[in-house]
């Protein structure tokens, strides 16, 4: 399921407690039909989160049970928006940031929202 797209290089990482960085534009919403564990769409991603006007998902990039996806549109950020599925609950919004060390979320293959292999 990963894409073939390069790893992010920006240094900051999301937060250990898994709760969303302080510069988060995004607001969590319930997860309403987002409970297979196949990739997500942007488009069902963006149900997940109230995203400033006139921003969307566009590609969707999908290691194991995260998705990590960057903002398109004008007035967008270097931030990646990153979820995690779990079995019964479904698609979940993570956080938002520049770059997420795969250690830190139990990966152990490359991915495209990591600085960190």
């Amino acid at each position: 399921m990963a894409s073939s797209a390069g790893p992010t290089t920006a240094a900051p990482t999301a937060p250990a407690d898994r709760t969303p960085s302080a510069t988060s534009t995004a607001t969590t919403k319930a997860a309403g039909d987002v409970k297979s564990a196949a990739c997500p769409s942007g488009a069902t991603l963006e149900k997940l989160v109230e995203l400033p006007k006139g921003l969307t998902f566009g590609r969707v990039d999908c290691v194991q049970d995260w998705a990590g996806t960057d903002p398109q549109g004008t007035k967008t950020g270097d931030g990646i928006y990153l979820f995690h599925h779990t079995a019964g609950t479904g698609w979940k919004y993570y956080g938002e940031g520049s770059g997420y060390d795969c250690k830190d979320l139990g990966l152990t293959e490359p991915a495209p929202f990591c600085i960190s292999d």
